[in-house]
């Protein structure tokens, strides 16, 4: 493993402004509606980017997200993606600081007009249609995960899992290769998004991959996943879908306390995401894994 020099941001930048005003920023952002989100970022954010030279930053020293995306890219300027006609998506929690850090980030990845960047938050309300994303290449996609707030109940947590999913599924049924990136970010949705990206690996593990950068070293280290076969994941969907409906009669067991709750008899958070991922969530007459 190599470890990195300890490096530092431009010698003239002056982040602190930047840093002392986010969260205010990002509670406003939260009251706005979407299609209003990246006009208003621009004109209001604009001064405290341009003091803390935010586009002079090396990306390796940034932040987790960018370091990790140089060390397995290469790149020196992240805007080559998009360039290039990636996808890139940006999960952020349902907070000032998280909105108002993915929306820097955005920044700087595809510059200070936010050129060919998207803002979408999740569904407002759990008994609301989910909405699918729709991500397009060449594109940087900031996603509100509404409910992803450590204030928040638990029952708007589920609801953010499941989000998750959606994007991630959306991500995967572009039908090119997808990175999931896992340095850095709202640390207690790591485990469900690493177990709904196994099950996408398990549906077609030549174009999915997880990645995680050790802090303070340049080493991007693929993540060993789980592959389960195509009956598993069939089995997983039929079942998890019927407990979702409330048909417990046509649910088999074999999924219970890892996906749902014998007592309440619910999916808990990681059945809303391998609900989701799984295709269920979409629409009810998409067809499943195993094509039925």
């Amino acid at each position: 493993m190599r470890s990195r020099s300890k490096d530092y941001g431009p010698p003239d930048c002056k982040p602190s402004r930047l840093v002392n005003n986010a969260g205010d920023l990002g509670g406003d952002v939260l009251g706005l509606p979407d299609s209003e989100v990246v006009d208003w970022w621009i004109r209001h954010a604009r001064q405290d980017a341009a003091g803390a030279r935010l586009a002079a930053w090396k990306p390796r020293v940034l932040c987790a997200e960018t370091s990790t995306l140089a060390a397995a890219t290469d790149l020196g300027d992240l805007r080559e993606l998009l360039d290039r006609l990636d996808t890139l998506v940006v999960l952020a929690s349902d907070t000032d600081q998280g909105v108002a850090a993915a929306l820097y980030l955005a920044q700087f990845i595809a510059g200070p007009e936010l050129t060919d960047v998207v803002y979408v938050s999740s569904r407002a309300h759990p008994a609301s249609k989910p909405i699918m994303p729709v991500f397009r290449p060449g594109t940087l996609t900031v996603l509100r995960l509404r409910g992803l707030d450590p204030m928040q109940s638990g029952s708007a947590f589920k609801e953010a899992v499941a989000d998750i999913g959606l994007a991630l599924r959306a991500a995967f049924d572009l039908g090119e290769k997808l990175e999931v990136h896992l340095s850095g970010g709202f640390k207690a949705t790591l485990l469900h998004t690493l177990s709904m990206t196994e099950l996408l690996y398990s549906l077609d593990p030549g174009r999915v991959r997880a990645l995680n950068l050790f802090e303070g070293t340049d080493a991007i280290t693929p993540i060993g996943m789980r592959r389960f076969d195509q009956a598993y994941c069939d089995e997983m969907r039929e079942e998890l879908a019927a407990v979702a409906r409330g048909d417990l009669h046509l649910a088999a067991q074999t999924f219970v306390g890892l996906a749902w709750d014998e007592d309440s008899r619910k999916l808990n958070a990681f059945g809303e995401g391998f609900l989701s991922v799984l295709g269920e969530r979409f629409a009810p007459d998409r067809p499943g894994p195993g094509g039925r």
